[in-house]
């Protein structure tokens, strides 16, 4: 890299080669894999060390990715204050661990304050590199309203606290140590790995082709392919933005040269991929702080999640044959659709998720030993085609990719926990809570529409995971304590926290798949919004209709998953189908619209408009 700065030699940041900035980077990637692996599997430790070495690993790794890419001015030695603030704040707490769990928040030294005001503006900084200012700002916000709490009116007063005092309380378990960086360090990372593995040995390559071969020949086919790979590597990607730019890269110039319009494509893409973050059974590693927040085992979660998740890209997938239709874009002539002998031949690339299914679901073991076995048998698969056999080299290569990954994630997590933390400290959380009852009266529809725009809100511009860890913390127990159950309000939570990626003006994962397609970022951010609208009435559904869910009784059950489809589908048949008459549109929509809504007098009512319909459209085609 050649640098023109003063600062800054050829190949050289600060007079430091930048080939060894990157065998650092490298380096420390490794050691933080092997970190992880030990101190899970064979010697813990004290979680609020092991959560101060996650997320001083992922800084230290971060700042050393920026250093290499350093370019003139003060932009090196800022960079390397961030990397200095990170081992210092990390080594403080390393050496000092037993004294500051005892004195933080309380009677803490004047070091205590320095050290915990180093990490958390390192920690701030990384956050803002990575995914911009939302998440920042909003942090920041609450650490001045825990400043302030004396000189605020009304509701929002507090005692206050000093700087001492809030800072070193935010310094550990209580703050950006808590429950989403727990979650972060114990469960995401692994499947962060895991992921890499996967796509490192093949497996990525073999579901992309698996979702040609099912789908590519059907009408709309390529399309279809975007929807049903796209929500698989969303599922374990973890971002909806990222996950856009890396499937987005292949599915939507597919899309496009089979004739969908480049909007179309990438609203398409940008729809799938923010649905992966609700689809089990990794749910974008959503899942696991789901099991930290709630308490809800994991196989219940999976089982409650499911049919939702199936609901939302049964939708889209309707959606996008319904637009092929009426469009006349046909199968997947311009791509090659693979052998179906072949892929059968290398099926043993689902083994680890199989591994992953059947481990939490059938033996019930631990989350941490079945991420720890399928990424053991995506290891091993490997090895069952020379050319994609993971040696030294590409070991290294998942390293650094896990270390990537886990950067955004990990960093938002801690951000996240300023805010949860400043919550708890000062009860503003449970005043959110109790203000959010009393200005809705107590009414649940009018709270669940509150909570929606709050957690939509808060996630525009930034990560599902930590607009989910806020909302949650903040919001659900309102909705617990209007009758709501709590997997039902978590999950109305995390779907609003998903859609927040595809709801205009701040869609990151519409911006990305513009980006992609080179499309109308208005066309393209509106059309997202009506694939996805699925995606904002499913949620409701789940409070109102809890059998979704599999929780109570069978019959209760199958029938609400059996309104759950019919109504979906008429959404989407509403919404797309090339009805010959504007008014079976709209009746259709009010038939579904009828079912949804809570009664069996509606239900049957709705359902009968939507079979009268549909007997009406055949007819007129016939004729």
């Amino acid at each position: 890299m050649m640098m023109t700065d003063a600062t800054m030699e050829r190949g050289r940041v600060m007079g430091i080669p930048t080939p060894a900035i990157d065998a650092a980077a490298r380096t420390v990637a490794l050691l933080y894999l092997v970190f992880h692996v030990t101190v899970l599997t064979a010697y813990p430790m004290d979680p609020l060390l092991f959560r101060a070495w996650h997320v001083g690993g992922m800084a230290i790794f971060a700042y050393l990715g920026w250093l290499s890419a350093a370019r003139g001015g003060v932009a090196p030695l800022v960079v390397l204050g961030g990397l200095a603030a990170s081992v210092a704040g990390t080594l403080y707490l390393t050496i000092h661990i037993d004294d500051i769990e005892m004195r933080a928040g309380v009677l803490p030294e004047a070091l205590d304050t320095v050290f915990a005001a180093l990490m958390l503006i390192a920690i701030l900084d990384v956050t803002r590199r990575a995914t911009g200012n939302a998440l920042v700002i909003l942090a920041a916000g609450f650490i001045v309203y825990g400043l302030a709490g004396p000189y605020l009116p009304g509701a929002l007063s507090h005692q206050g606290y000093g700087p001492e005092r809030l800072l070193t309380f935010l310094y550990t378990t209580n703050g950006v140590y808590g429950i989403p960086v727990g979650s972060s360090a114990t469960f995401i990372y692994f499947f962060v790995v895991f992921g890499a593995l996967l796509a490192i040995s093949g497996g990525a390559d073999y579901m992309m082709k698996l979702a040609l071969a099912c789908t590519g020949r059907s009408v709309g086919g390529t399309a279809k392919v975007s929807v049903v790979a796209s929500g698989l590597f969303g599922m374990i990607n973890g971002t909806s933005a990222g996950n856009v730019v890396a499937t987005g890269s292949m599915t939507i110039p597919m899309m496009v040269r089979s004739g969908f319009k480049p909007h179309f494509a990438g609203a398409t893409e940008a729809v799938a991929s923010s649905g992966g973050q609700i689809l089990p059974p990794v749910m974008g590693a959503a899942a696991f702080l789901m099991v930290e927040m709630t308490g809800i085992p994991y196989a219940d979660i999976v089982v409650g999640a499911t049919l939702p998740a199936l609901l939302y890209f049964f939708a889209v997938y309707m959606m996008v044959h319904y637009e092929a239709v009426k469009t006349g874009v046909t199968g997947a002539e311009a791509v090659a659709i693979p052998d179906a002998a072949a892929l059968l031949r290398k099926s043993y690339y689902l083994i680890p998720l199989i591994v992953l299914i059947v481990a939490l679901m059938v033996l019930n073991v631990s989350i941490i030993r079945a991420a720890l076995y399928s990424l053991l048998s995506a290891f091993v698969i490997s090895y069952f085609d020379r050319r994609t056999a993971i040696g030294p080299r590409r070991l290294m290569d998942a390293a650094m990719e896990g270390a990537q990954g886990i950067v955004a994630i990990a960093a938002t997590c801690a951000t996240a926990g300023i805010v949860i933390g400043v919550l708890n400290l000062t009860g503003l959380g449970i005043k959110v809570a109790s203000l959010i009852v009393g200005l809705t009266g107590g009414v649940l529809w009018l709270t669940l529409v509150v909570t929606m725009i709050v957690t939509i809100i808060l996630g525009m511009g930034m990560p599902t995971v930590a607009a989910y860890a806020i909302t949650g913390a903040v919001v659900a127990p309102a909705l617990v304590r209007l009758g709501v159950e709590p997997m039902g309000a978590h999950l109305f939570i995390l779907f609003f926290a998903s859609m927040s990626a595809i709801t205009p003006p701040v869609a990151l994962a519409s911006y990305a798949a513009a980006a992609v397609a080179r499309a109308d970022l208005n066309a393209l951010s509106m059309t997202a919004l009506k694939l996805g609208l699925a995606g904002f009435i499913i949620p409701f559904m789940l409070v109102y209709r809890p059998g979704m869910m599999f929780i109570g009784p069978l019959p209760d059950a199958l029938f609400s998953a059996g309104v759950a489809i019919v109504s979906i589908w008429a959404i989407a048949a509403a919404l797309q189908y090339p009805y010959r008459h504007a008014l079976m549109r709209v009746l259709m929509l009010a038939g579904a619209v009828a079912m949804i809504w809570p009664g069996l007098e509606s239900t049957v009512g709705g359902f009968a408009v939507i079979v009268a319909v549909t007997l009406w459209q055949r007819r007129v085609a016939a004729a």
